[in-house]
Parts: structure tokens; sequence; C-alpha cells
């Protein structure tokens, strides 16, 4: 939460208004995410000190820009080691939310719907017990760490920011399938969706679906110009 206040804080942070303002404007824009369990009294001296910070010069204004996540050769060695693509994805998953968030490995999740959201990026679909199985199955082979609290779902990656960079994360999004479609032999990523491809020739592009709509726009364009270079009859 105190992340997600301080990207709104700064976002809306300015010299035309006061720390008071900020702190209202904050205020508000969490009311419309409707976020479960948000309840303004308990953050209302967090977003106070936050908005102070901003204008005291405590917490920088800017934005961290960032042009890709890197996963490092010796981070892919490993993930490669794992025993299926489930743990594969969700590794790679792991690792890139934690270099994003910078927290020393953290991965600081406190409800299931938080974890939820972890599994959706790494496109691993399972039922709650089986997203339990498959982190307590990480936590016990030593993959990953668990926070000692025992009222929220923190992880903990041990990442390695040395080597050679193996791939760049460019689009926080299909976490997993980038993994798929970039690591597993036989395979490759769909230009469109970027769900993972099969490969059954070198002249592959694109998923089923995506395929049937390329061609479909394809035909298109192709009687498009068929007709622009008909002569015009009347």
């Amino acid at each position: 939460m105190g992340y997600l206040i301080t990207l709104i804080a700064k976002y809306y942070c300015c010299d035309t208004i006061t720390a008071d303002a900020l702190s209202d404007i904050t205020k508000k824009k969490l009311l419309e995410f409707d976020l479960d369990n948000y309840q303004e009294y308990r953050y209302h001296n967090k977003i106070t000190a936050i908005c102070e910070g901003l204008y005291s010069g405590k917490i920088e204004q800017g934005f961290q820009e960032r042009e890709y996540i890197p996963v490092y050769e010796s981070e892919l060695d490993f993930i490669r080691s794992l025993s299926n693509d489930r743990q594969k994805k969700l590794m790679f998953t792991l690792f890139a939310i934690a270099r994003y968030m910078d927290s020393d490995g953290w991965i600081n999740k406190k409800t299931a719907k938080e974890i939820s959201e972890v599994f959706r990026l790494s496109d691993v679909t399972l039922t709650s017990d089986q997203r339990n199985e498959l982190l307590h199955e990480l936590y016990r082979n030593g993959h990953i760490s668990l926070g000692k609290r025992v009222d929220n779902l923190n992880i903990r990656v041990q990442l390695i920011d040395s080597g050679r960079i193996g791939y760049k994360i460019k689009e926080f999004h299909h976490i997993g399938y980038q993994y798929i479609g970039n690591f597993k032999n036989g395979y490759k990523q769909c230009c469109l969706c970027g769900k993972p491809v099969k490969i059954t020739n070198n002249r592959i592009k694109y998923c089923s679906n995506c395929y049937k709509k390329a061609n479909a726009s394809d035909a298109k364009n192709r009687m498009k110009k068929y007709r622009e270079t008909q002569p015009v009859t009347f």
C-alpha cells in the first residue's frame, strides 16, 4: 500500500499545490481504486508523511524509468534446472517482479488475491490449493524464502545481479509466456498475442487464433489493393 500511495502522490505532486492538498488528492484517488480492506483512517499518517516528504526533499519526486527488466544468464540457468514448466514460468516471473520492486529480492503480498495476480502474470492457472502446493514445493527445495509473519504471503528470491544479461523484459505482461516462447525448445512467441507457439516450420509467426485474424486482415488488404488497380467504369 505504501508503494501505491507513493506512486499516486508522485503522479499528482506539483508546485502549484500544497502538501495538504496533495494528501487530499491522494486519498480521493485511492478511494477510486476500490481496494479491498482499504480504510482511509489507517493510512492517514502514511499518506501525510509521504506527501510532506515529497515537498521536503526526503522522497525523490521523479519516477524511476527503466528501459527493461534484466534477467541474468545465471538466473536462467537456475530456472532451466527446475523440474516442470509451471515452476519455470513462476520463478521467471518472481525474478522479474523482485527486480522490478527493488526490495532485496522480496515480493510483498498480504492476501491470496495478490498472490493470484502473480500467478496470472506468470500464466500459471491453478486453484488456490494448487498454488499453495507449488509455492511450498519451491520453498521446500530452497528456491524461495517466505516471511516469518503468518498474516502475509511475502516471498523472497535470491537475485544474482552479475554476469551477462540473458533476457530483457520490456513488456510487463504474460511473463510466463515470454519464458516459454523464448527458452523452451521447439517454441516461439506469437507475434500478436505473445502466447507460446509450437514451431512446425520456419515461417510460423502466429498462434492458431491470431493466424486466422492475420490471414483475414491480409486478405482484406490484398482485395483493397486489387480494387485500387482496377480501372474505374461508369
